[in-house]
Formats: structure tokens, sequence, C-alpha cells
């Protein structure tokens, strides 16, 4: 992953220096879904949906094809789900006093079982770093996408849950009672706000279709050379695109949570991780490369 990055990077800082190379400015807004994929997990779709504004830079590779690069800003809202089944076993000391006042340990093993419907949302600024090749009319853009978190927060519901306490010494099994603790019927929620910032690192594909919408330029004759002539183009790209977080600095598991308890210790629920969310969807972006009266430049893309 590493090498990757330092590989585009490498290239998108040389790429400034072709001389036909020609700048742009894009508009563009995406939309799509999420989902998290792992063993024992119910997939649920999420929801995404960004603007951004990014600078193009592009030079010919070849006679039909063009190389270069997007960087620019964003804002976008997602929200993602995971719902599993939980198995979880706590062993527990309680204690009894004893007619003569003295503490007896009482050794409990917790069982529990339940459906943990866990959703997380939040609202990002985006700042994606995207190297474009353009094949024609293809357009394939590759890269890194770098995010920061505003506000996230989480909702966990717990349904169907059963609570079995076994008193050990005892050999005696108390299920789904208050003195125990016991998950409603209509389901327990538990929810927050994520503490710090929230950082991501997003590997970025996106391949579909470029329109060239025709170009508005200045007449070669102006300037008695063929190669003097440099026009405002512009160019409507509809892509699909994938999106993989390498890397988050939030803690991908479920938060703790405790089921309360009338006469003992509160049983702790122990959930799974949280898988990374996959994403994928539609990116619409319209795309704009004024022009000039620049002699000897031949800036035009066919």
């Amino acid at each position: 992953m590493k090498k990757a990055l330092l590989a585009i990077l490498t290239l998108l800082l040389t790429l400034p220096a072709f001389p036909q190379g020609r700048n742009g400015l894009q508009v563009g807004v995406q939309g799509g879904t999420n989902l998290r994929f792992g063993s024992g997990i119910q997939p649920r779709p999420g929801g995404s949906f960004a603007a951004d504004l990014r600078y193009v830079f592009l030079t010919p590779l070849g006679y039909m094809s063009r190389v270069g690069f997007q960087v620019g800003a964003g804002l976008g809202w997602q929200t993602s789900f995971q719902r599993s089944s939980v198995s979880s076993q706590t062993d527990i000391t309680a204690y009894n006093h004893a007619s003569d006042g003295t503490l007896v340990p009482v050794p409990i093993r917790y069982t529990i079982a339940a459906d943990a419907n866990y959703q997380d949302k939040q609202w990002e600024l985006t700042v994606p770093l995207l190297l474009s090749f353009r094949f024609g009319a293809f357009a394939l853009d590759l890269g890194p996408r770098f995010a920061l978190g505003i506000s996230p927060s989480y909702t966990l519901t717990l349904n169907n849950g059963t609570i079995d306490a076994y008193l050990i010494d005892y050999d005696v099994h108390i299920t789904d009672d208050p003195s125990i603790g016991a998950i409603p019927s209509n389901g327990q929620s538990f929810g927050g706000s994520a503490s710090g910032s929230a950082f991501a690192l997003y590997g970025v594909a996106a391949l579909g279709y470029e329109w060239h919408l025709g170009m508005k330029g200045v007449s070669p004759s102006r300037y008695n050379s063929p190669h003097a002539l440099e026009s405002t183009e512009r160019y409507v790209t509809l892509q699909f695109y994938a999106e993989y977080p390498f890397w988050q600095n939030q803690n991908l598991t479920m938060p703790n949570v405790s089921i309360s308890a009338s006469a003992f210790p509160a049983p702790q629920i122990s959930l799974p991780a949280l898988a990374k969310p996959v994403s994928f969807g539609v990116r619409v972006a319209y795309t704009i490369f004024p022009g000039s009266d620049k002699r000897y430049r031949c800036y035009c893309f066919k």
C-alpha cells in the first residue's frame, strides 16, 4: 500500500513538467451505497452522497489518450450498518452477606444471545488525489481519498435477546428476570458520539465514459500556424466507482454495553468487531478546460 501511494505521488509530481499539459476545473456529485462483509454479518446497505470541486491536469499520451491527475475538496455524508448475531458468555463473582455478616462469593456465569444492529453516520470533509487516464472516451481514475469525519455518531440496538445467569455453586439457572437483567421485547438501544477527530484514507477506483461537448476556440489562421490553436473544451463524465477504507483511526469495535440488573452485577456483552465498509456507486462530473490566445501551443484533445 505504501509503495503504491509513493508511486502515485511521484507520478503526480512529474506530470506538470509535460509542456502540452492542460488545466481544467471540474464539478462533480456522487451517490451510492456501502456494505460490510464478514463472518456472521448479515449485509444491510448503507448510503452515501458527496459533492466536490476539483482541479484537473491532463496531458496527451499518444494520439487518442491522455494522462494527468485530479485534486480537490468536497463535502459528503454517509451512514453504514452492521447486523450480527451475538452470543456472549461472561463469568462474574457476586457476594452475599452470611448470617454472621461475612461476604460469601457467588460465582455467576452469564450467557447472553441477541441480534445486534449497529449504525454509524457522519459528515465528511474529503480531499481526493487521483491519477487520471483517458483512453479515447473511457475515463479511469485511481488513487487515495483523504477524509475527516464531522460529528460521527452511532446507535446500537439489541433485539430478540435472552439472558441466562447460572449460579454455579447452587446449580441454578435464572433466565430473563429483572434481577439478572433483561432485554425488552421491543429491543434496547444505546448510542453516542465518537470522541476526537475521525480520519480515514480510502482507496478509490472509478471507471466510466466521457462525452466531449465540443470546443470553442481561436482560428489557427490568425497566427499563420496550424499549431497555434487553444480552445475551450467541455466534458461530461459518468463513472462507476468503488472505495475501500485502507486506514481509519476510529475504533473498529462496537461500543461496550452492559445490561442493568437489580440484584446481581450488570452482565457485559461481548460484541463482534466492525468490518470495514466497501462503498460503490455512480459519479457524474462536468469539466471545462478554458482557452486563451497563447501562440504555438497545441492544447486540443482529439
